[in-house]
């Protein structure tokens, strides 16, 4: 009885791996494509300058130092606000990447902040491997190496 027990909660916690894994790389695939719209969308270029900036800490067992910045760009004689939000210090300048048509939609820096909320499903996926390891090793009663 102990044996099938065990092997139900191995297989449970397999499946329940499989879900997470594959719902993080689905929302890690999303959070891509949205950048790479806003890419594509966002066509206009220019220089943006700082004028704030705050730093905060984030995390527990591992800090990560994050930025919020706020720049000001200028299109067609019209000076616009954008922010960022980063875990690398930005320039006192930086390229600001805006939509043509309405230009205060805008990113700041090379690359779209890509959104996504794929490690709270990566966390979950690990534990649920690990405990199907555990309880499927423990499934096996070993008797086969004690001889």
């Amino acid at each position: 009885m102990k044996g099938l027990l065990f092997l139900l909660v191995a297989l449970i916690s397999a499946v329940a791996c499989c879900f997470y894994a594959y719902t993080g790389v689905a929302e890690w695939n999303r959070g891509t494509e949205a950048a790479d719209t806003l890419k594509a969308a966002y066509t206009g270029e220019t220089k943006g300058q700082k004028v704030a900036q705050e730093m905060y800490r984030t995390g527990f067992m591992y800090r990560t130092t994050h930025y919020r910045a706020n720049f000001v760009y200028e299109v067609d004689g019209k000076t616009y606000q954008a922010k960022t939000d980063t875990s690398i210090e930005p320039w006192d300048e930086e390229e600001v990447h805006y939509d043509i048509a309405n230009p205060a939609q805008a990113y700041v820096g090379q690359y779209p902040p890509i959104e996504s909320n794929s490690s709270d499903y990566f966390g979950p996926a690990v534990v649920a491997l690990v405990i199907a390891i555990v309880f499927g090793v423990g499934r096996s009663d070993f008797s086969e190496l004690q001889r």
